[in-house]
């Protein structure tokens, strides 16, 4: 009796393994969902941009002969005609060259042809400028910065020549062939109600009274949270403290992020193993862009403003310029506004600077301001002390930053041979 129990025991126990084999073998597993809050995608905040929204001349002279120019500055309507313009005429053979072999004398030149200037203050790599412009056929291999497109109607004829200077002064580019006629230049030159500039032997300044708004603005700022999720996939393991100057700092053990709230400013670094291999100056650019679109946003207009001048095989530094109607908005000394400062390796990104100030479109307040011209404003360059290191003088905006509203005030700009920036009181 015990041992028919036994079997039929064994039999049954057999049976339940044989069932428990068959519904692992071919049933679905049923998984638990991870809690949403728990593991989150980065979340992407303000406005994203096209690399092409970022490359445009910092302005346009327009040289009419006679010892006549005017200046153009971004936005404006004169200004966007002649750019629009420009960029749909087709440029190609690039003959390298220098400014003493194209035997032009350029003082003649910029005083009595009539041309168009378009100037790039730290200067574009030429493969980036072929994203805005039809510059066609063979590029130079070099990948020249190019700092000025100059386009002359040549005296007494129906010709143009079309020259591209670089950052280096004895190197040069003529195009050996251009669709823009002189009739095209002349067309271009009927600008309604022009500022006279002069040309003092350095730069271009004004004769006659010159105005931009100046406006009064509300701001926001971008958030500890809104950031901590923008910058950190996973932020239940994101830690946070606070030092005593009220910098408050974020990170995951190995990216890291700065808010440094006195001065509306963050800094974002990620550690990046070096890099063998070069990796090319557009390849960094559109990575930034792209990095900007989905960590804070451009929230305005930036221009490119300064990219790496060779190819380098390192960490490679790029800054983008704030902009508000047709000015830059300047930092002057160390102030930190008015930029966005990225420095990539192979397309990753290594250091992220910005500020955390928000423009506010509505409700903005403006009045005209008029700027120095003529003799007044001679008189304030000559007077000023650093004269000998001014390598440009151009109208920006100063921004005066308040608990909740900022203003941008027009002033003459000089930029410095350090780079640096200041204001002509």
């Amino acid at each position: 009796m015990i041992d028919k129990l036994k079997t039929w025991l064994l039999v049954l126990l057999v049976g339940l393994s044989l069932v428990q084999t068959y519904y692992l073998s071919y049933s679905s597993p049923k998984f638990d969902p991870l809690v949403q809050q728990d593991y989150v995608k980065t979340d992407p905040i303000g406005t994203q941009a096209k690399l092409e929204d970022l490359l445009f001349a910092d302005q346009i002279v327009l040289h009419m002969g006679n010892q006549a120019h005017t200046v153009l500055y971004p936005n404006t309507a004169a200004y966007n005609q002649v750019l629009d313009s420009v960029k749909q005429r087709t440029l190609s053979g690039f003959r390298k060259t220098t400014v003493s072999a194209l035997n032009m004398n350029m003082d003649e030149v910029r005083g009595k042809q009539q041309g168009i200037e378009l100037s790039f203050r730290d200067g574009v790599p030429i493969t980036i400028l072929q994203r805005i412009m039809q510059l066609k056929g063979d590029l130079p291999s070099d990948n020249d910065i190019i700092t000025r497109i100059w386009i002359i109607a040549r005296e007494a004829k129906d010709e143009v020549r079309t020259i591209l200077f670089t950052d280096t002064a004895s190197t040069v580019y003529e195009v050996q062939k251009a669709d823009i006629s002189a009739k095209d230049i002349e067309r271009l030159m009927a600008v309604e109600n022009p500022v006279p500039y002069k040309y003092d032997g350095e730069f271009y300044l004004p004769t006659k009274p010159l105005s931009f708004p100046s406006y009064r603005l509300a701001y926001t700022q971008f958030t500890g949270d809104q950031l901590k999720r923008t910058f950190f996939v996973d932020p239940a393991i994101t830690r946070n403290l606070s030092e005593w100057d009220g910098t408050e700092i974020y990170t995951d053990a190995k990216r890291g992020l700065q808010l440094k709230n006195d001065q509306h400013w963050l800094i974002y670094s990620d550690p990046v193993a070096p890099a063998d291999s070069k990796i090319d100056v557009q390849d960094n650019l559109i990575s930034a862009v792209q990095f900007v679109n989905q960590h804070g946003g451009w929230n305005g207009l930036y221009g490119v403003q300064k990219v790496p001048q060779r190819l380098l095989p390192v960490n490679q530094a790029f800054l983008f310029r704030q902009y508000y109607g047709s000015l830059p908005v300047i930092n002057q000394h160390s102030d930190n506004i008015g930029f966005i400062k990225m420095v990539l390796q192979k397309g990753i990104v290594s250091t992220y600077e910005r500020s955390t100030i928000i423009p506010d479109s509505q409700g903005v307040t403006s009045r005209e301001v008029a700027l120095k011209y003529g003799e007044e404003l001679d008189a304030k360059l000559n007077q000023y002390s650093k004269k000998n290191a001014v390598i440009s003088i151009f109208p920006g905006y100063r921004p005066i930053i308040g608990d909740q509203k900022m203003e941008l005030v027009p002033a003459w700009t000089v930029e410095l041979r350090d780079g640096t920036y200041e204001f002509l009181e």
